[in-house]
């Protein structure tokens, strides 16, 4: 049976998120969970949403559940937003010893060829999460030492809230979010900082602490000369474009919410709207937590969210969406081919034609899985078009924004949720292993036909 299903990741995977997703549910069930009885379905969404690290609550977190029931969050948000990258580098490993076909579908996830490689990989993981977790709980206790009068509240929650935010979970203790601290400067710059630390990838996080490294040891070296030569600060084509796509679109996104917003919030200073524009672009690219009423924003930053959604952040992260490597590699394929290019460069690296068709495949899937479920919602749900469509790509995206009717759906509506942040979770990775591959070569070839496409 092991054996089958590490043949098989994408199955194991699956099992994996729903055994955990279950065995969440059963846990908030229990009757010292919650201060009154919640109901299967409840339990169930919410397990859902936090493994999935989405965010998305039916009911509030700091006052719907006792402490037992939000430490079993918690841990949820953990193992969702850390297990799926150290179970596939775990099935890896497992792999070797039943043969490299099985093993080859997860090459790619970690972007690594050799044991060694991915064991480093698999350590710096969990390291680096536990220290920059510590750091963020540290300052947030720091930060929030006046606003809590029990100092044991003020610890769980500085850890809580750092563990979401790196994780981007979206999930808060707090009744309204951290619509209290709008104009806080300390607490946008923590959770933002964790959010992009937490949702740019460990690949990311890795290459820029080797480049770290070399930096100060070749200032080690300029100080005090030893035959070591001088090594040369380089940073992975991946981690170039996922930093400055990343820089690009939470300054162009916090540039438009502010414009989009100037207005409507006009009761807003203009520090507040500021930092609320940065934040809310920064959040809603997986993380979830809001600073401002959702539900209060008008039709184009609705529009400009969802858009972010969809884009969502790196690849070997805690967040989803379709990636930002996917949506740059869209934009180029476009650019290129109006240019009558047949290949898409960038930064004098050519970008393979097979790495170009899954970005397309990965964005018309996710697209069609997100349209099928808006027209059922549209169908169950007696809402507002506009929430309904935002909803659905919060849940798709794993981020946790909600204009509020998250509480309010049907029955079926929940379940909907449930199946959709359940599918944003596991269908990029799953798109990523189905095309590591290696592709069957037909034994007839056909003839070549064009087809008018316009």
């Amino acid at each position: 049976m092991l054996q089958f299903l590490l043949k098989r990741p994408v199955t194991f995977l699956i099992l994996a998120f729903l055994i955990t997703i279950l065995i969440g549910t059963i846990l908030l069930k229990l009757p010292w969970a919650t201060p009154d009885n919640i109901s299967f379905l409840d339990a169930f969404f919410t397990a859902t949403s936090a493994t999935c690290v989405t965010g998305l609550v039916v009911r509030d977190t700091g006052f719907g559940f006792t402490l037992f029931g939000q430490i079993v969050i918690l841990f949820l948000i953990q193992l969702g937003g850390l297990g799926i990258m150290t179970s596939a580098a775990f099935i890896f490993l497992l792999f070797k010893k039943i043969g490299i076909q099985a093993g080859s579908s997860l090459k790619t996830i970690l972007e690594e060829e050799y044991i060694a490689d991915v064991k480093k990989t698999i350590k710096f993981i969990i390291i680096s999460t536990f220290i920059l977790e510590t750091i963020g709980a540290i300052l947030l206790f720091l930060t929030w030492h006046g606003f809590f009068s029990d100092r044991s509240q003020l610890a769980f929650s500085s850890i809580f809230h750092s563990i979401a935010a790196f994780c981007n979970a979206g999930f808060s203790l707090f009744r309204n979010n951290l619509e209290n601290f709008t104009g806080d400067i300390s607490v946008n710059i923590i959770i933002a900082s964790l959010i992009i630390l937490g949702g740019i990838g460990f690949l990311v996080l890795e290459d820029f602490y080797k480049n770290l490294f070399s930096f100060f040891k070749n200032f080690v070296n300029h100080i005090k000369p030893t035959i070591h030569t001088h090594q040369k600060i380089k940073f992975t084509l991946h981690s170039k474009i996922v930093l400055i796509a990343t820089a690009l679109l939470i300054l162009s996104g916090a540039i438009l919410f502010y414009l989009f917003e100037k207005g409507n919030l006009s009761y807003f200073s203009q520090k507040e709207l500021v930092l609320s524009s940065f934040f809310q672009i920064i959040t809603a690219r997986t993380a979830g937590f809001n600073t401002i009423n959702i539900g209060s924003l008008t039709s184009p930053t609705l529009l400009l969210l969802i858009f972010i959604m969809f884009i969502g952040a790196a690849p070997t992260s805690t967040a989803g969406g379709i990636k930002v490597t996917a949506f740059v590699l869209i934009i180029l394929s476009i650019i290129f081919f109006l240019r009558g290019k047949e290949e898409a460069v960038i930064f004098g690296r050519t970008i393979s034609k097979f790495q170009i068709k899954k970005a397309f495949i990965l964005a018309s899937i996710y697209l069609s899985f997100c349209l099928v479920i808006f027209l059922l919602l549209l169908y169950t749900e007696g809402v507002n078009f506009e929430k309904i469509l935002f909803e659905v790509f919060s849940a798709m995206g794993t981020v946790g924004l909600s204009t509020g009717i998250t509480s309010h759906l049907t029955s079926i509506g929940k379940i909907l949720i449930i199946i959709t942040m359940f599918t944003g979770r596991l269908l990029p990775i799953s798109i990523a292993i189905f095309a590591s591959r290696e592709l069957v070569k037909p034994k007839i070839i056909y003839p070549e036909e064009k087809i008018i496409l316009g």
